[in-house]
């Protein structure tokens, strides 16, 4: 008798040593390698404002904020960095008015209120930072 109760819980055992080892559904994304010194190069974003008006401007990553020339008030920014890219582009950027703005790599967010932008700071921030 001793046997039949032990047959199930072999049983199982055996089932959620096959669950444990299935393969996962979903595969994990791999990513290019980060480097977080990557100092001489730039980032890139473009900025807009009202009635089409564009820039797009370039900063090199030297882990200062940099004045920047943007000669309208504005209203989106847009980084032009993916995370595909593996760059992990952050920007964070300032406004006359105080206005203190953070772009994810890939993203485009609004900048509220609506101002001209007269500093800018782009960092890399690897994923689990």
């Amino acid at each position: 008798m001793q046997l039949t109760t032990t047959t199930p819980l072999l049983a199982l055992l055996s089932a959620l040593a096959l669950v444990h080892a299935a393969p996962t559904a979903f595969p994990v994304p791999q990513t290019p390698a980060c480097n977080p010194n990557a100092h001489g190069r730039s980032c890139s974003a473009t900025l807009y404002g009202a009635g089409g008006a564009q820039q797009t401007i370039s900063v090199e990553i030297n882990l200062q904020v940099d004045a920047i020339a943007v000669p309208f008030s504005v209203s989106h920014i847009q980084n032009l960095d993916t995370l595909s890219s593996g760059n992990y582009e952050y920007w964070t950027f300032y406004g006359v008015d105080g206005s203190v703005t953070q772009v994810a790599p890939g993203q485009t967010v609004d900048v509220g209120p609506p101002q001209v932008q007269t500093q800018a700071y782009c960092q890399i921030q690897c994923p689990g930072e």
